[in-house]
């Protein structure tokens, strides 16, 4: 089983490619609603793609099995091999307050689907379990900037 803060780290360090396609195994998506839970959701081979920016500090991800819209989000890169946690930066309307946390065995972003009225909010996790794949790609231009 590959460390997955391991291989982003690699990735980021070391890697000459602009992009990388991580598939993981498992994909489980809960819902909370004013903190009472919802519903669990779970989802075979799911991707993200992680991107370098001309920031050297910071990534871009892009997550591409959601439950409503694919999406991408800005975070600073990990600097510890054991765990990190971080916010995501320029979450797209209506998604709020994120944040991404990563380890050896778990990718977990965590964000808030906005409403004007407070009550209507809700929280959504994603926690990607076992990569399955990774693959080097190259980006468009206009993703990098």
């Amino acid at each position: 089983m590959s460390n997955i803060l391991g291989e982003i780290n690699t990735f980021f360090e070391r890697s000459p490619a602009k992009a990388l396609e991580i598939t993981f195994a498992q994909l489980k998506i809960d819902t909370y609603h004013n903190g009472q839970f919802l519903q669990q959701i779970q989802r075979p081979n799911c991707k993200i793609v992680l991107q370098k920016v001309v920031n050297n500090a910071l990534a871009k991800m892009d997550v591409v099995d959601n439950l409503v819209f694919r999406f991408s989000f800005w975070f600073e890169k990990p600097t510890t091999e054991n765990y990190f946690k971080g916010e995501t930066l320029q979450l797209p309307r209506p998604l709020a307050e994120g944040t991404l946390q990563m380890d050896a065995e778990k990718l977990t972003l965590q964000f808030t689907i906005d409403a004007p009225d407070k009550n209507l909010q809700v929280h959504v996790r994603h926690i990607y379990t076992e990569i399955q794949r990774l693959e080097t790609k190259k980006p468009a231009q206009k993703e990098l900037a």
